[in-house]
């Protein structure tokens, strides 16, 4: 959803009279697909992230019999919606999901669905899963993720403009005048993240920090996960002290805040928040892994220099010592960040779209 947010507000931005409908599918299935969709990937990936590394390797080549099959049975919990759009197909389809690719792809590839189907992956490798014959066009993070493409789907065409951001990153205000919005003191500053549903031992992040020597702050973010968000209040309630500032919060809409006013980010490698925090030019904490793409992600950010690699969340606060004690380091690691990080992606994705929409600036048009 963020990554379709963020070419959404570029859209909003252009002089072209665009009809943006940015849609969650999931939420356009039958009730019972969304619960155990959702709630059997939440499930794995905060109990049993091998066993979601493992599905990871073998799903990235399906036969294209089991592909077909999987897409059928997917069709039949989105019977409702496909109904709807098929009387009124929008000039173009954008997927930053592999579940709408699955359903939409095989009917695009029939001549069932009259609209352009892009694809933009949100993660480095573009696994099996998003590669489908009838997309027209891929969006992919880095040239080596488009040959990849290239290689598995001869003639699709596949841009390397990396994974989109929203405007919002690409500001950069004045610090200071940011901490007093967000009542936070001048101080070195840290950013916990647990992914947008509070997925990771955060808890534990912050018991590393325990003992830190120095004045700090703290900001937890669990996400939509209130268990978690209530275990690191519990935390900041008995650790806080006139030393350590804790800020703990649950899901919220300005990340790009919170993201711009800490010295590093220490999060899990999802894809868009690894290219959030590089277009802010933020050092990198890593998280273990859950789930094969992210594990991809962490190796990627770690070999461009803009992340350090945090085996084990008890491991957060002794790693963040050494990197305060070694600015030099730290310093490298954001110029590091800032090269690795592609801030005009949702720009220029933006400009496909409406190159493609108004070759000659025509007619009104919609885009979904």
């Amino acid at each position: 959803m963020r990554a379709a947010q963020a070419v959404a507000a570029v859209l909003s931005c252009l002089p072209f009279p665009v009809d943006v409908q940015v849609v969650d599918l999931l939420e356009r299935g039958s009730p019972l697909y969304r619960l155990f969709y959702r709630s059997g990937y939440l499930c794995l990936a905060r109990n049993s992230p091998r066993i979601l590394d493992r599905l990871y390797g073998a799903t990235d080549l399906l036969p294209p019999p089991l592909s077909g099959l999987i897409s059928r049975f997917d069709r039949l919990f989105f019977r409702k919606y496909l109904r709807a759009l098929s009387p009124f197909p929008p000039d173009l389809v954008l997927c930053t999901h592999f579940l709408p690719l699955e359903i939409l792809a095989p009917l695009r590839r029939l001549e069932n669905l009259a609209s352009p189907l892009w694809a933009l992956v949100t993660d480095l490798h573009p696994h099996g899963i998003w590669l489908w014959e009838g997309v027209d066009r891929y969006f992919v993070a880095d040239a080596a993720s488009a040959g990849l493409v290239r290689k598995r789907l001869e003639g699709i065409p596949s841009c390397p403009y990396g994974i989109p951001v929203h405007p919002d990153f690409l500001k950069f205000p004045d610090r200071k005048v940011l901490l007093d919005a967000l009542g936070l003191p001048d101080r070195k500053t840290v950013l916990l993240l647990s992914g947008g549903e509070g997925i990771g031992n955060l808890s534990s992040v912050l018991e590393s920090f325990s003992g830190f020597p120095g004045e700090l702050t703290l900001i937890a973010i669990a996400g939509r996960n209130t268990r978690l968000l209530e275990e690191c209040r519990r935390w900041a309630r008995t650790h806080e002290n006139r030393w350590l500032t804790v800020r703990t919060l649950g899901f919220v809409e300005n990340m790009a805040e919170w993201m711009a006013v800490s010295d590093v980010v220490v999060t899990k490698p999802g894809g868009i928040t690894l290219f959030e925090a590089l277009a802010l030019g933020k050092p990198l904490v890593l998280l273990p892994a859950r789930g094969g793409q992210e594990e991809i992600n962490r190796r990627w950010a770690v070999a461009a220099g803009a992340a350090v690699n945090c085996p084990e969340p008890r491991l957060a606060g002794s790693l963040l010592r050494g990197l305060f004690s070694d600015s030099g380091g730290l310093a490298g690691m954001g110029a590091a960040s800032e090269r690795a990080g592609r801030p005009e992606a949702a720009g220029l994705i933006s400009r496909e779209i409406v190159e493609t929409l108004f070759p000659d600036n025509v007619s009104e048009r919609r885009i979904s």
